[in-house]
């Protein structure tokens, strides 16, 4: 028999199958998140494919993970996409579609210039493609967080972060899978070109996506009298930057030169220390870097806290961001902190030794593949949703708490594929999809948390500050995994991993118990 009615509409509101795929809001973050996940593949797995293809060496393409540091750095940046107009683009779509569509065509512009490379004989001209590609898809990122953190009301955070991560996600494949699949047949060359044209056309997604803060399209009742001179604005500043593009790139561009220089001031520079001195001097600058949110935090209330009561505070870029934050968490700002440093740093430190552990136990890459492939994606997806439907069914609060144990509980089944002596299938679809499940459900949760902590005046800023921390304390420990595996074995490493999930764990139960973040989320943020 049929389902009645009344029983679909019962599966509809507990599951709310209705909001998600009725929402134009929640359409567009699926595109928007496409489009983000799209560029960051170009610069780690297709650049490395092409390097090694061309006899590039392992060491030269290991240098070249250091252009992730933007993803990592886009905190100092942000403040312009909160701050200043994009001529042209602003003026026609808002501010937040505005800087969105600017920065898809800027990175598909990186893009066509990365097609016209060739790093068998200039590698450098690679290089500075790598970065721009890289510099322009972080600040696209910066775009579509400062966009979904705005048009989500704080109980809709949770879902439009997992519908986010499906995007994102599908980015991803289409730049690893179809990027090497074009690359088979017509070379990396053609593959820059068709993933720039896919860029342009994931970018149609702002022409319809609502502005934040305005109901429909702000742009349905334009006459062309006033849309066009903005449009011609656009198309100018693009071609302001394709010439910024081009001349930089050319044999003796100044991007090039610029590049150079840095890197001969900083050798320079460190070759002023004695031999050995270099790494205490790395060290405590880590050191430094590591607590400085905390101790800006501790400042403002301490002896900062005057500065607090002024609005000339706010106004600074960054230190003013950060002030808000405190002032309206206050001491649980630390709290806030802490959560976002840790909340996934036992994840990003295990992850990485998850390959070298199937590799050791005589897992085929083939088998490696499939497990991680599409199934590993399709469960990592399944439980981003879950963690959406979980924070909006049960609130914030517990479904922390739920992705901190699920997160504990998974690195240890690591620690038990450790122990095995036959590399069975079955073991590896366990702890995988056990794995992925957790990662996505904890991540769509992490998400909403971060978003929902922004205050929407400067919420390009503060999201990019949290997400930048959390990036930087997870990779920061992550570079020791490798060494910390060596001296402890591999069962023992990823116990070791999981306890680093405990400290998240009890902070997330303490800002469960005082009802925080249930009531943050509650109250709105501020406007």
């Amino acid at each position: 028999m049929a389902p009645s009615n009344s029983t679909l509409k019962k599966l509809d509101e507990f599951f709310l199958f209705s909001e998600i795929v009725g929402s134009r809001k929640m359409a567009a973050m699926l595109g928007l998140g496409f489009s983000a996940g799209l560029p960051i593949m170009l610069v780690y797995q297709v650049l490395s494919a092409w390097l090694r293809e061309v006899g590039v060496s392992r060491t030269a393409i290991g240098f070249f993970v250091w252009v992730g540091f933007a993803y990592s750095l886009k905190f100092l940046w942000a403040p312009m996409v909160d701050r200043f107009k994009i001529p042209g683009f602003s003026n026609w779509l808002g501010n937040r579609r505005g800087w969105t569509l600017f920065s898809i065509l800027a990175t598909a512009l990186a893009m066509l210039a990365m097609s016209f490379q060739d790093p068998a004989a200039d590698l450098a001209g690679v290089a500075v493609c790598a970065v721009l590609i890289a510099l322009s898809s972080a600040t696209l990122d910066i775009c579509v967080d400062a966009w979904r953190v705005d048009s989500g009301a704080n109980e809709e955070q949770a879902m439009m972060s997992a519908i986010y991560q499906l995007g994102y996600r599908f980015g991803m494949i289409a730049a690893v899978s179809g990027g090497l699949y074009i690359s088979e047949f017509a070379g990396f060359n053609a593959t820059y070109w068709g993933l720039a044209i896919l860029a342009v056309i994931g970018g149609s997604t702002t022409l319809w996506a609502g502005e934040p803060g305005q109901p429909g399209s702000p742009n349905a009742d334009l006459k062309p009298a006033v849309f066009l001179p903005a449009i011609l604005k656009g198309v100018f500043s693009l071609f302001l930057i394709g010439v910024f593009f081009y001349f930089g790139l050319m044999e003796n561009g100044f991007l090039r030169s610029f590049g150079s220089l840095l890197a001969n001031g900083f050798s320079g520079f460190m070759g002023l220390f004695p031999d050995g001195s270099q790494v205490k001097i790395g060290s405590a600058f880590f050191s430094f870097i590591l607590f400085l949110p905390f101790l800006a935090a501790i400042y403002f209330l301490t002896l900062g806290r005057k500065q607090l009561e002024h609005e000339a505070t706010f106004a600074v870029p960054i230190l003013g961001d950060f002030a808000d934050i405190v002032k309206r968490t206050g001491w649980m700002s630390l709290v806030v902190l802490a959560i976002v440093a840790l909340y996934r740093i036992s994840d990003t430190t295990m992850g990485v030794m998850a390959m070298p552990l199937y590799i050791d136990l005589g897992y085929a890459k083939s088998t490696i593949g499939t497990v991680k492939g599409l199934f590993g994606i399709s469960v990592m997806i399944f439980g981003a949703f879950l963690g959406g439907w979980s924070a909006t069914k049960f609130g914030m609060g517990k479904t922390m708490i739920i992705g901190a144990i699920l997160t504990i509980v998974t690195n240890l089944a690591f620690a038990w594929l450790a122990t095995v002596s036959t590399p069975k299938a079955y073991y590896l679809f366990a702890t995988i999809g056990a794995d992925n499940i957790a990662a996505g459900f904890a991540g769509t949760v992490f998400i909403a948390f971060m978003s929902i902590m922004t205050n929407r005046k400067f919420s390009a800023t503060q999201y990019a500050l949290f997400s930048s921390m959390f990036a930087f304390y997870g990779k920061s420990l992550a570079g020791f995994s490798g060494v910390l595996a060596d001296k402890i074995g591999y069962e023992e490493f990823f116990v070791v991993t999981a306890l680093f999930g405990i400290p998240a764990l009890i902070l997330v139960i303490f800002t469960f118990m005082t009802g925080f973040t249930d009531r943050f989320m509650a109250s709105g943020r501020a406007e």
